[in-house]
């Protein structure tokens, strides 16, 4: 309670303007249908408005492409926004930059991405991203000022880094552990923080949590004060969400995020399902023929609508999803969307040219979450498919007859033109902390071929 109080205290004096933005964001969630709508309509016309007049790039893309913000009346008029490629983003990132606004709330970050090439993304320091997460802590009844354990591949490194880090969160106590790099000690001596140090909250990469549960399984370790497990980065298959809820012994808020833009959607406890941060992002759902979906699952596009310095608008980020039209019972107004469970990469092709979707692939294995542990669908550059898993322990009189369904699913679904081949290992591979449950060497080769 006092690490809390501090923390808001301490927030209250020092950081006005996250506050603001803050209290904005709680006013914002009980807004009433038409009011949000409202505010996010208004964000969209302002932003695109501003991009036209201040970055070169967007003046002569929406030029190129017979578009104007004079034609935004209505919110029927948002598709005639020009769709943003993440090809023009890859090798044009310094072009997105505003030139009149100051370096000092200019910030970037750099990622190899789905497709293995790297990518840098600026972001405008000028808006507390922080925010977003302290309203979910709302819905989950802890806060930010709480103990926490943090794993992902920026953690402080160094004695003066750790010491600065102490002393800007005192008297709150964090435990980090880098995704980039896990040994089993290092693994070990995270977890005997967490109980020491009673925290309160961990959050990281889905990967890097599941090899925290696993470990705390394996060792039977007890880890009682954790109220709330936020997995980023990677969608979270079925079994990976009930073995760290068993593992650590509270509920997992899932939350849908990209490099491009941080913090899209995050999961209440009421649903399965995610609340889009509507007030600070704009999600469309499109088809083939990039027209809007309501009700069925199609590429995601996202503008974000805080950043100024280089704006992200009806960006394509390369994932595919759907919206859940329904109300949730928690009472927020945000709408939702259901689960993003993987990326435009995660297809597995055939040579005649049948594609098997990654969320597809994905759900069939939840099916045998009580027998199949980890998992992950594996296609060459020759087609052939391996499908790596790791038994749960107690399944061995049931992995056999899983693993013959399995291969007969898989085989009709591929119409038997691909070799399959399942491969029993002792774990997967993550991606510094990053799950990766399918990998199609075909489907990278089409993307970056064009």
């Amino acid at each position: 309670m006092f690490e809390s109080t501090l923390f808001w205290l301490k927030n209250r004096l020092f950081r006005r303007e996250a506050m603001r933005l803050y209290r904005e964001a709680l006013t914002n969630q009980h807004l009433n249908e038409c009011d949000l709508e409202s505010v996010n309509w208004g964000k969209r016309k302002k932003l695109v408005t501003y991009a036209y007049e201040n970055i070169p790039f967007y003046r002569e893309y929406y030029d190129a492409c017979g578009f104007s913000p004079l034609q935004l009346q209505s919110e029927k008029d948002w598709v005639k926004v020009p769709i943003l490629e993440k090809e023009q983003v890859r090798q044009g990132a310094d072009k997105l930059v505003n030139p009149k606004v100051s370096p000092k709330y200019v910030s970037f970050t750099t990622t190899g991405g789905s497709t293995g090439t790297p990518m840098k993304v600026y972001r405008d320091k000028r808006f507390k991203l922080e925010i977003l997460g302290w309203r979910a802590f709302t819905w989950w009844k802890v806060s930010p000022g709480d103990n926490t354990a943090i794993t992902h591949r920026r953690v402080p490194k160094g004695w003066k880094a750790q010491l600065k880090n102490r002393l800007l969160w005192w008297p709150t106590k964090r435990v980090y552990l880098s995704a980039s790099s896990m040994s089993e000690d290092q693994i070990a001596q995270f977890v005997h923080q967490i109980i020491r140090k009673k925290v309160v909250w961990i959050t990281g990469y889905a990967g890097a949590l599941e090899c925290v549960a696993d470990y705390i399984l394996m060792k039977k370790q007890k880890v009682s004060s954790l109220r709330l497990v936020w997995s980023t980065s990677a969608p979270l298959s079925k079994s990976a969400r009930e073995k760290m809820e068993q593992a650590f012994g509270c509920k997992v808020m899932n939350q849908y995020g990209s490099c491009e833009v941080s913090n899209i959607a995050q999961q209440c406890p009421y649903s399965e399902h995610m609340h889009i941060n509507y007030d600070f992002v704009h999600v469309d759902i499109v088809d083939e023929h990039n027209w809007p979906l309501f009700d069925q699952e199609g590429d995601i596009l996202v503008t974000d609508l805080s950043n100024y310095v280089a704006p992200l608008i009806r960006y394509r980020l390369g994932d595919r999803g759907s919206f859940a039209n329904e109300k949730c019972t928690c009472g927020i107004s945000l709408p939702l969307m259901k689960n993003v469970k993987g990326r435009i990469s995660d297809m597995i092709y055939t040579p005649s040219g049948i594609v098997v979707d990654g969320n597809y692939l994905t759900t069939i294995f939840d099916n045998y979450s009580d027998t199949i542990d980890q998992f992950q669908v594996y296609q060459d550059a020759d087609y052939s498919v391996t499908v790596f898993y790791r038994p749960k322990m107690g399944a061995e009189d049931r992995i056999d007859r899983v693993i013959v369904m399995l291969n007969e699913t898989l085989n009709r679904d591929m119409k038997s033109e691909v070799p399959i081949v399942f491969k029993q290992v002792e774990s997967i591979e993550h991606d510094a902390g990053k799950t990766r449950y399918i990998i199609s060497k075909i489907a990278l080769a089409k993307i970056n071929n064009g």
